[in-house]
């Protein structure tokens, strides 16, 4: 009399299975994630950039000015997988986004990420088969 369940064999396969569909699946959702992340901070920075043209229309230039009415822009620190920094003057400014060491976007392929005044969109530290126009989302 034969009793209902699963034997040791089926079991094995089964498990054999899942981790085969698991060793296939978990690199793809973590490129995935990657790719979402980079979008998040490219438009992070692109937020930004509007709300210094929309500074510089009001105050007539990018950095603070200092006489009266004082007139100030806060730039965004970032998020918990870059850091935003930016360079303004007068007439330009820079921001970048630098990966945050020790998180999950701290050794992506492309690096960190610059937006200037003029629109240019570039990368630092890229490696490997990144291209400035696959990083930025384009």
């Amino acid at each position: 009399m034969r009793v209902p369940g699963f034997t040791l064999i089926e079991l094995l396969v089964a498990m054999a299975i899942i981790a085969i569909l698991a060793t296939v699946a978990y690199p793809v959702y973590t490129e995935h994630a990657r790719k979402v992340r980079r979008s998040e901070v490219a438009a992070l920075l692109i937020d930004e950039a509007h709300g210094l043209e929309r500074f510089y229309s009001r105050a007539g230039q990018y950095a603070d000015a200092q006489g009266p009415p004082v007139r100030e822009y806060e730039v965004s620190a970032g998020n918990a997988f870059y850091g935003i920094e930016a360079q303004r003057s007068e007439q330009t400014f820079v921001l970048t986004a630098m990966p945050i060491s020790g998180a999950s976007m701290g050794d992506d392929k492309c690096g960190g990420f610059v937006l200037e005044n003029t629109g240019k969109r570039d990368n630092i530290g890229m490696s490997g088969d990144a291209s400035v126009q696959g990083c930025w989302g384009r």
